[in-house]
């Protein structure tokens, strides 16, 4: 059967479905929806369309309410590098680009678009995952997969899929105006080769820019933020409402163990704001930096003459700190590049090296929550009785960077002058936002949180290892190195593909190892099934 304005290319097999339940695959023709299939030279193309279902008409599981005359074209190429279920990713995510899926539209079950494409179940339902981690689709129980309500698309102004085939049949867009190189389906113009508009479709950012699942699609999450909303704590001398300070020092003493004061967190706006603080208030001379190390913070210290200090598989060696330094910044739990953690020896030593100079320690703890194996190891400042160690931490290892909140703890001499000058400097966040995460975290929602990505990472280490690559893993990481020309080569090959991964050259100073590193945080599971299958394709082929 053929609908109404489409036009078939010849040999093309065209089959049209009914109501769902139906067997057979649903032959009997439906008022309420109906679905072409066109088979066109190695391609699959679907397409559903319908006005929605009467209240009282509703099907029971696996059927499709389709609203607002929603309609959803899905274009395959099985001889694409791109997997099938990224392909089907790119054409949903199009179709909600261009307006023709709008927000709140419900789309077909993963068994009746698995039907109608020609695909595993699973390979739709991973395709539906994908989408409902980015946030564009929504799924709940009893109403199906539906385009998030909440996105903002240009979709108020389409045209449904009838008044399109009227308009273009009128202004005499018609198989004469189709452009070369592509057939006519079901009304719409489908390229005979789409494997590179695909790939541009498709990004799947490895580099760990951001943590998924996206915080804010959590239900503790935004059930915080509406508390949040209703806050009448909003005296903040600059160093943090007293209820958020009290919420991180329970948070750390249940999650690390940390006995903590409030009184002694000073609130920040993250863990550069936090360095940058403390290098106003101890104004060294040099700062000396762990080398190998880690650049993130470096960042902050433009105006900071730095100094390199060796470092092993224990951590930075005492005896190798040059006499006049008083400041080192440290990561002891994250040892750059392979993710040692400082050994027990080399803590006391480096207490000890700071209690006799005078010195401080700035213990920067970050990515200490990614571990998804064992104990969290102790933090400096859990070991330091005498104030020398300076702590700062962030949420943005689960959180991601965008909310910006991060904290100093600072026990010793220096912490009545870090106080003051963070209250010269005015709040580092606004009074809502500190108690939208002081309830977050007085209800255990980060502590979940936490506990399911230390479960997502142990799959996907588990993931990486079965896919027997010769790669190694390094705390949520994934390491390849290669000889920096090869790896550039890598990373252009990945980037055509639709995959960004990161460069290890540019993830740590001080070392000679070149490669790629590859984020698993930022990465759902089918990303990650794509990334490992795309990074396996370029290593066969040299």
């Amino acid at each position: 059967m053929q609908s109404p304005g489409s036009q078939r290319a010849p040999g093309t097999r065209v089959w049209r479905a009914g109501r769902p339940g139906a067997r057979q695959g649903i032959r009997e023709p439906s008022e309420h929806w109906t679905a072409d299939i066109v088979q066109i030279q190695g391609y699959s193309v679907v397409q559903l369309r319908g006005s929605g279902w009467p209240r009282d008409q509703r099907p029971g599981g696996g059927g499709v309410l389709m609203a607002h005359d929603a309609d959803l074209t899905v274009r395959l190429d099985r001889s694409s590098r791109i997997g099938l279920p990224l392909q089907i990713v790119a054409g949903i995510r199009a179709e909600i680009a261009a307006g023709r899926l709008r927000p709140g539209d419900s789309l077909p079950s993963s068994r009746v678009l698995a039907a109608q494409l020609g695909v595993a179940r699973g390979t739709v339902q991973t395709a539906y995952e994908h989408l409902i981690a980015e946030g564009q689709l929504l799924t709940a129980a009893r109403s199906g997969t539906r385009v998030n309500p909440a996105l903002q698309t240009p979709s108020s102004r389409r045209p449904s899929a009838a008044r399109a085939l009227d308009s273009r049949a009128r202004s005499g867009q018609g198989s004469a105006a189709r452009r070369p190189g592509a057939r006519a389906v079901t009304g719409r113009t489908v390229p005979s080769h789409h494997s590179t508009d695909i790939a541009a479709e498709v990004r799947i950012d490895a580099r760990g820019v951001s943590v998924r699942p996206d915080p804010r699609d959590e239900p503790d999450f935004r059930a915080a933020w509406r508390r949040g909303l209703d806050t009448r704590d909003v005296s903040d001398d600059g160093c943090g409402t007293q209820t958020v300070r009290q919420a991180i020092a329970g948070h750390l003493r249940l999650v690390r163990g940390m006995q903590v004061e409030p009184a002694d967190i000073v609130l920040t706006a993250g863990a550069r704001d936090g360095l940058r603080t403390v290098l106003n208030v101890l104004a060294p001379a040099a700062l000396g930096v762990e080398s190998p190390g880690f650049p993130g913070l470096r960042r902050a210290l433009a105006n900071t003459p730095t100094v390199d200090v060796p470092v092993d598989t224990d951590g930075i060696d005492p005896a190798a700190i040059p006499a006049p330094l008083r400041a080192l910044l440290v990561t002891p739990n994250h040892l750059h590049p392979h993710g040692d953690s400082m050994s027990a020896t080399r803590r006391v030593q480096l207490l000890r090296w700071a209690e006799s100079c005078g010195g401080h320690l700035i213990e920067d703890d970050y990515d200490t929550e990614a571990r998804y194996a064992g104990s969290l190891p102790p933090t400096l400042a859990d070991l330091d009785s005498s104030g020398r160690v300076l702590h700062l931490g962030s949420f943005a290892t689960l959180l991601g960077t965008r909310l910006g909140i991060g904290y100093i703890i600072a026990t010793g001499p220096l912490s009545a002058a870090i106080a003051a000058h963070r209250r010269m400097l005015g709040p580092a966040a606004s009074p809502l936002i500190q108690a939208a995460l002081a309830d977050y975290l007085d209800s255990g929602g980060l502590r979940r949180r936490m506990l399911r990505m230390r479960k997502r990472l142990a799959a996907a280490a588990e993931a990486v290892d079965a896919a027997g690559l010769p790669v190694t893993q390094v705390r949520g990481r994934v390491i390849l190195e290669r000889p920096a020309g090869d790896a550039r080569r890598l990373r252009r090959a990945l980037a055509e593909r639709g995959i960004l991964v990161d460069d290890l050259a540019g993830k740590w100073t001080g070392g000679q190892q070149t490669g790629i590193e590859i984020a698993l945080s930022s990465l759902t599971s089918p990303e990650l099934t794509a990334v490992l299958a795309a990074l396996r394709a370029e290593l066969s082929q040299g």
